[in-house]
């Protein structure tokens, strides 16, 4: 365990990279009520997927800089992130909720001050933005790319950590006295329970997103497809991003034409320089020879996919401008009183879209939903019956 700076904003700032320094924070910090928190992680820009690199975490008098590249079992702590009777406050939570779910934490009762932000009709919601706003203080960003899986870090770094989360809970007190003054602290509840649902996409048919597979035929996406999982094996044994193993252009282009010999393959532009040789050549040509025989097996069509079209309106276009024309007033009326960030909290755009089109008015949230019902009854909108 190691002070790192003094006092940051009255905190002070502990950096943890043993497990006697970790239980003794844990145990600080299961009897707080509320604990700031962010996560700097790594997401396919200098290392092999999604991965934690450091942890910032705070009472109301300590800031830990918790390093999870040195500690074995980190469950200690995600049962204080679990735990529902100690509020976690985040800033812009949803990459840090997918990233702790896929760790097996699933957080609860958390307060995402960007949520609190846009509740208060906030337009730039960003923390630095935030923070100058509010308490006229300016945030460096200068590291907010910077490679977290480097060992050690900077005290740069480690600062800049820190600010992160020292600021959180004056944050979360300010826009809660303000909520609190408007009377929609169950707004900013509901929105945040909403939040904690927050999952990652699946990830089954990524290779299918790649610039230029529109050209490609059934065949040709078939072995698309084998090549995009054998990329993704070689970035994981060199914990590499797939894109700097071989980059997506030249993954299509092998698809398109594939490498016949080792000469060729040395010759290629843009393969990473460690993958350059016969072995990796080698299990290449095996991979696109299993897909064509297997495309072949099963009569894969060499055709090309018709491209999806936007599907069609369920009811006609004159009928879907009277639909919009009904519901658009209730938006603007909402945007009035309540102003547009908020609107599109309350009745975005894109559900107005969505009825337009002939679909019901699907309105998930229970203050959302009465919010709309009251303006429509105010302007007597005659809501079609569905």
């Amino acid at each position: 365990m190691t002070a790192i700076a003094g006092e940051i904003n009255g905190f002070q700032v502990v950096y943890i990279t043993d497990e006697a320094a970790f239980l003794k924070a844990v145990e600080k910090l299961s009897k707080a009520a509320d604990l700031a928190l962010d996560l700097e992680f790594d997401d396919n820009r200098y290392s092999y997927g999604l991965n934690l690199c450091l942890i910032q975490i705070a009472d109301r008098e300590t800031c830990y800089l918790i390093d999870p590249f040195r500690l074995e079992n980190l469950q200690p702590l995600w049962d204080i992130i679990q735990n529902p009777r100690i509020v976690k406050i985040i800033h812009s939570s949803s990459n840090d909720i997918i990233l702790l779910k896929t760790l097996g934490c699933i957080p609860q009762n958390v307060l995402d001050t960007e949520l609190a932000a846009k509740v208060l009709d906030y337009g730039r919601t960003s923390f630095a933005n935030m923070m100058a706003v509010i308490f006229n203080t300016e945030i460096d960003k200068a590291y907010q790319v910077s490679n977290w899986n480097t060992r050690p870090l900077l005290d740069e770094q480690l600062l800049y950590a820190a600010n992160d989360v020292v600021y959180l809970h004056a944050l979360k007190d300010n826009l809660l006295d303000h909520i609190k003054d408007l009377g929609r602290e169950d707004w900013l509840e509901e929105e945040c329970r909403l939040l904690e649902q927050i999952e990652q996409k699946s990830q089954a048919d990524r290779y299918l997103k790649l610039r230029g597979t529109e050209r490609l035929t059934y065949f040709e996406l078939f072995i698309l497809k084998q090549l995009y999982f054998f990329r993704e094996d070689l970035a994981k044994s060199y914990n590499k991003p797939a894109g700097s193993v071989i980059p997506n252009e030249v993954l299509l282009n092998l698809v398109l034409q594939p490498a016949e010999s080792f000469n060729d393959w040395q010759n290629i532009r843009g393969l990473m320089g460690r993958i350059k040789d016969n072995n990796t050549f080698k299990k290449f040509r095996q991979v696109v020879q299993e897909a064509v025989a297997q495309a072949k097996e099963e009569g894969i069509s060499m055709s090309r996919p018709v491209r999806p079209r936007r599907p069609d309106f369920l009811v006609s276009k004159e009928v879907a401008e009277s639909r919009k024309a009904l519901l658009q007033p209730a938006r603007n009326r909402i945007m009035e009183l309540y102003g547009e960030n908020v609107a599109s909290l309350i009745l975005p755009q894109g559900l107005i879209n969505d009825f337009a089109e002939g679909r019901p008015l699907e309105i998930k949230k229970k203050y959302a939903q009465k919010i709309v019902a009251d303006i429509i009854g105010e302007l007597v909108i005659e809501m079609p019956v569905s």
